[in-house]
């Protein structure tokens, strides 16, 4: 398991940008802005309030001036209105008439009627004075009543005086606007001042903080910010340096890393990505992956689509989703039961035509203890399964022409060898035609063709193949010759005689290969390319005929009546492996010497005497499988029968590498002294002994050597136990007139 973080895919800067909506404004302008803002809001408060007060100012003194010419006027209309001298009242209001701001003024009597009117007063005024309204300040104008009262306290009337405020008004408007717009210069001014002490104090030190970020993002490892303000900016710059010189640090440890897993991922014959809890594959992918899986394996594909191709909906993709989902939710003790599930091969479809046949493995990469991301590792298998399909095809090709061999043997292999005898012959008359050279004429191409069709038949008729398609190759070529000579109408071609030369030569080859098939599946092993079939009875009358003569006619009779070794041996090679698996082992049978001439008298008993020597190995000799394997010995034992020729007659060994004889065993269960080496030896051939404890189908009675022994000894051949062996068991069989005696002393 391998330890790693999860991974982000970090989103650029212009993409980030593009998700923000509004116009880009500097910080500057922005801080500018809301100085402005702020200070004109301000300054426009206090002009307001300035404003205001100075109005107010204004229209008090107004009202003051107006309340002091009201009470004045009320007393010089005491008089008139005393004596009810309307003329004189109205000569007291007309000195009124030289004041610009006054719009209107009215007296009236006790008994509320005008007495003298000066301007145009407003209506309403009655009202007012009915009310006992002494001053009202409205926004164009001043009202002032009066009562006209005797010094008795006596009350005449009333006078009501009206006086325009529009003098105040215009310069309370033109104060206002001056005021205004000294304020808006000095917002004007102010946010200059800022803008720019912003612009040189902040914005500069945060663009180049900014455009240090931007190279540091797009590579750029070596950018630095030089801020000499000892303030926030200056501590920002110093940790920003500091980080983009941890950045350089760490990304240069995490290359070199990434550098050496990428070089051991691309020396590795596996296809390696990995992918996370979503299925997506990361950029990690080794070199071999990106060759087999091409564009397959591009970061942001799902794994399902790089294993079975655009197929989301196939069963196989499906499965693997839902394998995922289980691996990253599963606990990471569970992680290899969950891994079990998953698909372990896949034939791999590159392109069209093109299929490779991928061996998986799943692995988890884990951070803290939960599968952060799943490494695949794909080996591709393909050529190692065609190795195995090409051995398999050929071993059943092989197994089915041994199968074919072995019928014609048991049926007599001459018919096959006569085939081998005139093949050769069409073969060589063939490369005979092609030695001569030149132009090849029409009837010399009739003939190859014929022999090369001929042989063709005969080698389908014998189930060999790959003979028949070599000779079908070099024939479909030739004919294409032909035809082609005789649409041209030419007398003559030049076939290009070395090529077909080495066709014909695969084609010997071939034959050569077909007959050592058939050796292989002889019992008598080359000895059978030199029998034929004769009867028994004329054998035997020969050798009646020839008896007690010598000379060549003789020797000729005895090689007629002898059989090959592998002859007598041929049912056993099948049967020893049975045999063992009774007996809870393991052994096969060796043969060498198959060609060896066996004669006559030893041929007809060397069955049944090998039968009992063999059966006596795996009961006696042949140890089990977990007492070879402590001994150090392969588990499968080995029993071997080899004929060795020698003149006149052959000399037989039939040992084995098992344990070996337990001569004190043996002495033992006779009763014999086992120091005394000479009678210890001959116990195995004693009737009754035997070293086996229980009676199996094998071994067990001390009955098989004793009557080997006997059959032999009535042919004149006499069997021994080999005393040179320091390990295993052999016993040999030779002619009695060569048998070497033993001493005490062996």
């Amino acid at each position: 398991m391998l330890d790693a973080g999860a991974v982000s895919t970090p989103s650029t800067p212009d993409r980030q940008r593009a998700g923000r909506a509004g116009v880009p404004l500097g910080i500057g302008v922005k801080l500018a802005a809301a100085t402005v803002v702020v200070l004109t809001s301000v300054t426009v408060l206090v002009a307001n309030q300035v404003i205001e007060k100075t109005r107010d100012d204004l229209v008090s003194a107004k009202a003051n001036a107006a309340s002091m010419m009201a009470d004045l006027l009320a007393g010089s209309m005491t008089a008139p209105l005393d004596f009810g001298d309307r003329d004189a009242a109205q000569g007291e209001l007309d000195q009124l008439r030289s004041n610009r701001a006054l719009i209107g003024a009215i007296a009236w009597g006790s008994d509320a009627e005008p007495v003298a009117k000066v301007g145009d007063p407003p209506e309403g005024l009655s009202v007012f004075i009915a009310r006992g309204a002494e001053n009202q300040v409205l926004e164009r104008e001043i009202r002032v009543a009066r009562a006209v009262v005797r010094d008795d306290g006596r009350r005449l009337g009333a006078l009501a005086l009206v006086f325009s405020l529009d003098p105040e008004n215009a310069a309370f408007a033109a104060a206002r606007r001056d005021i205004l717009e000294y304020a808006g210069l000095v917002g004007a001014v102010t946010a200059f001042l800022l803008l720019g002490f912003a612009r040189w104090q902040i914005v500069r030190p945060l663009s180049r903080l900014v455009d240090a970020a931007r190279r540091l993002g797009e590579g750029d490892r070596t950018v630095r910010v030089h801020v000499r303000t000892n303030d926030e900016l200056g501590r920002l710059a110093d940790v920003f340096n500091a980080m983009s010189s941890a950045i350089l640090e760490r990304e240069g440890k995490l290359e070199m890393a990434t550098e050496s897993l990428r070089e051991l991922f691309d020396n590795m014959r596996e296809a390696i990505v990995a992918f996370g809890p979503d299925g997506r594959l990361g950029v990690e992918a080794s070199k071999h992956a990106r060759q087999l899986f091409g564009e397959r394996a591009e970061a942001g594909r799902h794994v399902a689509e790089l294993l079975y191709g655009d197929e989301p909906l196939g069963v196989e993709s499906q499965a693997l989703r839902q394998w995922i989902d289980a691996a990253f939710g599963a606990e990471l003790d569970l992680f290899p039961e969950v891994a079990e599930l998953a698909p372990r091969s896949l034939w791999f479809e590159r392109a069209p035509g093109d299929r490779r046949f991928l061996r998986l493995e799943f692995c988890p990469v884990v951070s803290g203890q939960q599968v952060a991301r799943i490494m695949l590792l794909a080996t591709d298998e393909t050529e190692l399964r065609r190795l195995e399909a090409s051995v398999k095809t050929k071993d059943e090709e092989h197994a089915r022409q041994i199968a074919a061999m072995r019928r014609l043997v048991a049926g007599g292999g001459q018919v096959f060898v006569r085939f081998i005898e005139i093949s050769r012959e069409r073969v060589a008359r063939c490369a005979e035609i092609l030695g001569a050279g030149g132009r090849l004429g029409a009837a010399d191409l009739d003939e190859l063709l014929q022999q090369l069709h001929t042989l063709k038949g005969e080698a389908r008729s014998f189930d060999l193949e790959r003979l028949a398609d070599e000779v079908m190759t070099l024939e479909d070529e030739l004919a294409a010759v032909q035809a082609r000579a005789r649409s041209e109408d030419e007398l003559s071609v030049d076939l290009g005689a070395a090529a077909v030369r080495a066709r014909l030569e695969r084609v010997a080859e071939e034959l050569a290969r077909a007959q050592e098939t058939f050796v292989d599946a002889s019992p008598v092993g080359r000895a059978v390319l030199d029998q034929i079939t004769v009867r028994r009875t004329d054998v035997s009358r020969l050798g009646e005929l020839l008896a007690g003569q010598g000379g060549e006619a003789a020797e000729i009779a005895r090689r007629l009546a002898a059989r090959p070794f592998g002859e007598v041996l041929a049912a056993l090679v099948e049967r020893v492996p049975r045999w063992a698996e009774r007996e809870g082992k393991r052994a096969r049978l060796e043969i060498e010497g198959r060609e060896v001439p066996v004669p006559a008298d030893l041929a007809g008993l060397l069955p049944g005497v090998l039968i009992h020597l063999v059966r006596n190995a795996i009961a006696h000799g042949i140890e089990a499988p977990d007492a070879r394997a402590q001994a150090g010995k392969p588990e499968l034992g080995v029993i071997r029968a080899v004929c060795a020729e020698a003149q006149p007659l052959p000399t037989i060994v039939v040992e084995d590498d098992g344990r070996g004889l337990d001569l004190p065993a043996l002495a033992a269960r006779a009763g014999v002294d086992p120091t005394d080496l000479r009678r210890a030896r001959e116990l195995p051939f004693a009737p009754g002994v035997s070293t086996k404890g229980d009676v199996s189908d094998l071994a067990g009675r001390g009955v098989g050597l004793s009557a080997v022994r006997a059959d032999l000894l009535s042919v004149g051949w006499l069997i021994e136990v080999d005393a040179s062996r320091r390990a295993g068991t052999a016993f040999v069989i030779r002619p009695r007139d060569r048998a070497v005696p033993l001493s005490d002393g062996d």
